[in-house]
Formats: structure tokens, C-alpha cells, sequence
């Protein structure tokens, strides 16, 4: 799946979002992107592929994928199937909220990360402070983070000149690919002949907030 066609099926399924909407860093965004709206079976299949293939051309490697409870929990597992059809078998693993205090106990759900070479996936950066607190407990369980796939990019200047997803990869010395970019937003627009107003508030948006290619 090209990263038109998925924003084609973002939209289609209602992560792709556009009006007037306050992020989580109090900033406002004609636009928003919440892969916990995708709610069928054919879209939630298309979404492991996207990441799959997001995963094997950047030659991640992965042994174990990792997703953030809650919402990361159905994309590793989704994902897992997808690269199991293209003949990679990886673990799957996710944390709970809170650390079990009976049973087996614990946090983690799933496969061991002790010497594995980990992907995380999630759908978006905004502040990171999730994705630095999940690398953490990824380490702390003797994880290797080899890399996080997000769903976008929303390629927002957040420090200096560098984009969110750019200053968070140093942050944490790890690759961070995307199946798609407000760029592929911007082309699904530009193509949709419908949606030329809404093409020029996110072009505006972009060249005020965002370091476009």
C-alpha cells in the first residue's frame, strides 16, 4: 500500500479528520489523525499492511513489535499477521497501564524483550513523552528499540528547526519511519477536486508549522 492509498483509507475510515481541533501541545490543527477510529475488519487489515510494509522497506528487523496500551495493542497484533503472511514471524507485546500485582504480575504482556530487537508502533508523535516512556520500559526489560513506524508524520517544527519525530529520534537514538506525511495529506487534497478549501487552510497550516520537503 502506497501512502496515498492509505490516507485514501484513513479517511475513508475516519482518522483523518479535518475542521478545527486543539492538540495535545495546546496548539490548533485544521486537521486530525487518530488510528483508534478505524473500526472494520478490511480497515484494520489494510492497517497491518501498511505497517508491514512500512517495517520491511525500511528493513527494520524487528523480533518482537511493541505496541502502547491501549491504542498500540491491536496495530502490533495486526501488523504481526500481515508480516507472518509476507513470511517474517515476529512476537507480539504490550504494557499494561498499571503493573499486575497477581498472577504472573508485571507490566508486560506478551512476548520478552530481553535481547530482542524491538519495533514500537503507534500513530502519531505530538509531544513524545509517551513514546520516551514506553523506550524506557522497552530498555528496562533489556529491550534493543531498533525503531518506531507511526502512522504519520505530522512533520511540525516543535525545537529549533528540527520536526517533533526529528528531535524525539535523537532523543532516543532510534529510527522513526511513517507510513505517510502531511505531505501525502496535502496530495490526497490536491487531487480531491472537493476539497480545495480545505486544501489551502492545511497548506497555510504547513507553511506557518511545518518543514515541508
Amino acid at each position: 500500500m502506497d501512502p496515498l492509498e492509505f490516507i485514501r483509507l484513513m479517511n475513508a475510515e475516519g482518522v483523518l479528520q479535518f475542521g478545527d481541533f486543539t492538540l495535545k501541545s495546546g496548539q490548533r490543527s485544521p486537521y486530525f489523525f487518530n488510528l483508534g477510529n478505524v473500526s472494520s475488519g478490511q480497515g484494520v487489515k489494510m492497517l497491518g499492511e501498511a505497517f508491514a510494509h512500512c517495517i520491511l522497506e525500511n528493513d527494520l528487523q524487528p523480533e518482537v513489535l511493541f505496541g502502547p496500551a491501549y491504542k498500540g495493542i491491536p496495530f502490533v497484533v495486526t501488523t504481526a499477521i500481515a508480516l507472518a503472511n509476507e513470511g517474517l514471524d515476529v512476537g507480539v507485546s504490550f504494557n499494561r497501564k498499571e503493573s499486575k500485582g497477581y498472577g504472573e504480575g508485571g507490566w508486560l504482556i506478551g512476548s520478552e524483550l530481553d535481547e530482542k530487537r524491538v519495533v514500537m508502533i503507534d500513530d502519531v508523535v505530538m509531544d513524545g513523552q509517551t513514546k520516551i516512556e514506553t523506550a524506557e520500559l522497552i530498555r528496562n526489560e533489556g529491550g534493543i528499540l531498533s525503531g518506531i513506524v507511526i502512522g504519520i508524520d505530522r512533520m511540525e517544527i516543535r525545537e529549533g528547526s528540527q520536526t517533533a519525530v526529528e528531535a524525539l529520534a535523537d532523543w532516543l537514538h532510534t529510527e522513526i519511519c511513517s507510513v505517510s506525511t502531511l505531505e501525502t495529506v496535502l496530495d490526497y487534497l490536491r487531487e480531491s477536486r472537493s476539497n480545495e478549501k480545505q486544501f489551502r487552510v492545511i497548506h497555510e497550516y504547513a507553511k506557518k508549522n511545518c518543514k515541508l520537503s
